[in-house]
């Protein structure tokens, strides 16, 4: 937008330039000359005007394409709600059947979405040594051999299960 300023500053300053050199009547070549750089500048305008709409048409395209996109996740969300809460009492239940404590439930359910023994450290504020013994805890507990039985034993039935498509 800078530039498009510069360049009507400078196209003004032409047509300025011109109509007081006629007035003072310097010779004919030299207002011709001053012309051509007016012609220029015009140029370059229409140029930049052309660049910044192709931008606005993008950044309006980007900004319909992100709220139809905000739009869908909403949806998406809301349609899911009531079955991922559902899902989540499930889990809580079967954490309480296999009698983990407070801190093992925590450590459980970010091994199941997949965080890394030191990014669970790091979100329970804790050493990475604590949660390994907790993830320990668990694996005994629930009879699972680690993370990857831990995850599949929530995700095998959902994933199993046909999908409705309506």
């Amino acid at each position: 937008m800078r530039n498009l300023i510069v360049l009507i500053l400078f196209a003004l300053f032409f047509i300025v330039d011109i109509i007081v050199d006629i007035n003072e009547g310097i010779p004919l070549a030299h207002v011709w000359h001053e012309a051509i750089m007016f012609v220029f500048a015009l140029g370059a305008i229409t140029w930049q005007l052309k660049v910044i709409l192709q931008k606005n048409v993008h950044i309006t395209t980007l900004n319909t394409e992100l709220f139809d996109t905000k739009k869908s996740y909403q949806e998406w969300r809301a349609k899911t709600h009531a079955s991922a809460q559902e899902i989540r009492q499930m889990i809580d239940t079967q954490f309480g059947l296999w009698h983990l404590s407070h801190g093992e439930k925590d450590v459980a359910l970010l091994l199941i979405k997949g965080l890394s023994m030191k990014e669970i450290a790091e979100i329970r504020a804790t050493q990475e040594k604590t949660v390994r013994q907790q993830a320990t805890a668990i694996y005994k507990k629930s009879e699972l051999s680690g993370r990857q039985e831990l995850a599949a034993f929530f995700l095998e039935d959902i994933l199993s299960t046909p999908i409705n498509p309506t």
